[in-house]
């Protein structure tokens, strides 16, 4: 593992760079697969921006909301150190892109399909950085990776987390070549499931220095734990309502004339070009 590499003559955390290499693979996935779902090059730059401010302020407020539990947990011993915890970005993004849509009246079904593989992306390279940095790590094991961090070898929890998230990834993308054709809107929250699920059972590996990080409230559950529980509830909810959604003929935000909801203009519908036909003499 390499916590810190030397570039341009100067030490850096690999931790960072991930997260920076994650951040990058938002306008790469979006500019790839934007012809998909038929959006012009401009929308698709301000899908970008959108996505990028929110994802971060998920980050700062999931880590704000821990920060807090944590304290309550620990008695006032937990010091915070972290300004931004990415596993709140699934969780979180979708409500503000929810207010956007109603605000917007954009079509918030394909936006959602449309943000799923890059949104899982991010969790992918992030949890890279974790294996890079040590961070994150299992339980001792004389059979695992050398952990520079500890001193010792450890169970590469962080290399199987990072693995099904990229197989999140695929799952999302092929859905939108295939389940999409007749059903859009569900696959959001089908990543979602998967991301909870998964997480939820490698954090069990994870070693954590201090037991009421481990042991949460005396529940023998982890934090991150109760957090891909609400995630999973949630997004069986979602999918659930998105089936109900479907097969009822509910319009989308962008074709809802009803919607008692105040209205931004900001990105109108791609008009079409006039074609003015010369009358005959």
């Amino acid at each position: 593992m390499f916590p810190y590499i030397v570039m341009f003559g100067k030490e850096r955390s690999t931790y960072d760079l991930c997260f920076a290499l994650a951040l990058l693979t938002i306008p790469v996935l979006f500019y790839a697969l934007r012809k998909k779902f038929e959006f012009s090059g401009k929308r698709t730059f301000f899908y970008v921006i959108f996505t990028l401010s929110f994802g971060l302020l998920s980050a700062r407020l999931t880590s704000l909301i821990r920060d807090y539990f944590m304290e309550l947990a620990s008695n006032g011993a937990y010091e915070a150190s972290e300004k931004l915890r990415n596993y709140g970005i699934p969780m979180f993004l979708p409500l503000f892109f929810l207010i956007y849509c109603l605000l917007f009246r954009d079509r918030f079904k394909d936006l959602m399909d449309y943000l799923a593989p890059g949104v899982y992306s991010v969790m992918t390279f992030v949890k890279l950085g974790c294996v890079l940095n040590g961070c994150c790590r299992g339980a001792p094991d004389p059979h695992g990776i050398m952990n520079v961090k500890a001193g010792y070898r450890t169970f590469p929890v962080q290399l199987y987390d990072m693995l099904t998230s990229i197989a999140i990834v695929v799952i999302c993308i092929v859905l939108i070549y295939t389940l999409r054709k007749k059903h859009k809107g569900l696959i959001y929250p089908i990543g979602g499931i998967l991301f909870a699920l998964t997480k939820g059972f490698w954090e069990g590996f994870r070693e954590h220095p201090e037991p009421w990080e481990k042991d949460f409230f005396d529940t023998g559950w982890t934090f991150w734990q109760f957090w891909m529980l609400i995630l999973l509830v949630g997004c069986v909810f979602w999918l659930i309502m998105a089936i109900v959604w479907n097969r009822k003929g509910i319009p989308d935000f962008d074709e809802m004339s009803n919607l008692k909801f105040p209205q931004i203009k900001l990105l109108q519908k791609e008009k079409q070009p006039v074609i003015h036909h010369k009358k005959k003499k």
